[in-house]
Formats: C-alpha cells, sequence, structure tokens
C-alpha cells in the first residue's frame, strides 16, 4: 500500500488526493451491505465523482453536533485502543494500493489508523466512531459491525491489502465495542465490484469531461 502523510483528514490537501478516486468511505454505494449485490447508486457515485474534478470539496459533509463531537472524542479513542491492543496505532492521511497491487492508484481510503507490529509493519486498520449515546447503546447492543461500515471496513482492507480491520465505538464513561473483522467471502465480493465499478467510471469520464471543460469544445 502507499501510505500519503504529512496532511490531516479533512485538510485541502486531503480533499485534493481523494478528489475524483473512489473511497472506501463511500463503497456502500458500490455495494449492498445486506447481500453483497452491485448497487443501484454506483451511477449517481459516479456522477458525483466527476463533479468533483471541477470541485473538489462538492462532496464535503459540513456535520453536526455529533460529528464535531466524534471528531473530538477521536484521539482520546484512538489511545484508547492502542492501550487495549497493547500496539501502536499510526495516523495517517490517506492510502491507496501502490503500484504493486490492483487498483494502483484508483481508489482509496482513510483509515482512523493503521496497527502496528512489534517489528515496525502493518497489522491492521482501525475504524473508530464517536457517536451519540443512544447509537453507542445500539451499537453494543447489536455486537457486531454495523451493516452501515461493513463496505468501508472491507474496503479498507480491499485497499491496503491487509487482511484485519478493527471497528471500535467508544464514548467516555461507556465500555466501548472493540469487533475485530476479517477478510473473508464480502470482501472478495467488494473487490469484483470495484473492479467493475472502476471500468464503468472511466468510461463516464472518458465521455463526460471533455464536454465540461471550459474551452474543450462547443
Amino acid at each position: 500500500m502507499n501510505i500519503h502523510r504529512g496532511f490531516q483528514q479533512g485538510s485541502e490537501q486531503w480533499f485534493a488526493v481523494r478528489k475524483g478516486r473512489p473511497t472506501a468511505s463511500q463503497f456502500k454505494r458500490i455495494i449492498t451491505p445486506a447481500k453483497g449485490d452491485y448497487s443501484k447508486a454506483s451511477r449517481s457515485y459516479m456522477l458525483e465523482l466527476v463533479a468533483e474534478c471541477f470541485c473538489p470539496t462538492y462532496a464535503a459533509f459540513m456535520g453536526n453536533y455529533w460529528t464535531d463531537r466524534g471528531n473530538e472524542l477521536e484521539p482520546e479513542a484512538r489511545d484508547s485502543l492502542a492501550e487495549k491492543l497493547g500496539l501502536e496505532i499510526e495516523q495517517v492521511g490517506f492510502v491507496t494500493p501502490g503500484p504493486s497491487r490492483p487498483w494502483k492508484d484508483s481508489v482509496g481510503c482513510s483509515p482512523d489508523g493503521l496497527v502496528k507490529g512489534g517489528d515496525g509493519g502493518y497489522l491492521a486498520g482501525v475504524e473508530i466512531k464517536c457517536p451519540s449515546p443512544a447509537t453507542h447503546v445500539e451499537y453494543v447492543l447489536g455486537g457486531v459491525l454495523p451493516d452501515e461500515y461493513k463496505p468501508q471496513v472491507h474496503g479498507g482492507m480491499a485497499i491496503t491489502g491487509l487482511n484485519e480491520w478493527h471497528f471500535y465505538s467508544f464514548y467516555p464513561g461507556m465500555k466501548p465495542l472493540h469487533v475485530v473483522v476479517y477478510r473473508d467471502a464480502f470482501t472478495a465480493q467488494l473487490e469484483a465490484h470495484i473492479d467493475r465499478f472502476i471500468l464503468e467510471y472511466a468510461d463516464l469520464r472518458a465521455r463526460v469531461v471533455p464536454q465540461l471543460q471550459v474551452g474543450g469544445g462547443e
């Protein structure tokens, strides 16, 4: 995998490196979490990605109280998980597959951390959620990776090549939910759908981008 460092997630550099590139947080629009089918939302996602090429912050989510609070709590949650694992969790800006892997730089993800082993190698990725207290209770009661994050977590494994991902729901004063997810048949389904999506997206871009470029024709 190719790790992009030197900038924070949510910064201008982060938006620039993601511009027009399918990312794991939106893979729920490529695969349906329940059945693993190719999603009907894939075309609308392609259109948004094309729009990002001309307006990089097009898909920026302005957030609300709980997302802002979640961002504030994320470092505490990351430290909590690192202590639980007894391992270092490295913060990174963005990750792409790298030239030696499928898709190369066509897709990417923004993990909330990468777990490092004693030898300095990467063992797993991390997805942290610091939701509202009621949502955290719901996650704890479920005891599993919530469906809404299934494509994102498996997408992280597909992109990085790692075989393990840690989902960690955290709220101060409550016991966290820690779920370890492993590469499985859903990961393989997602990888096949990413192959299809990239081909369809490339075709769409080739047809529509020249029509949108100012001064590029009639």
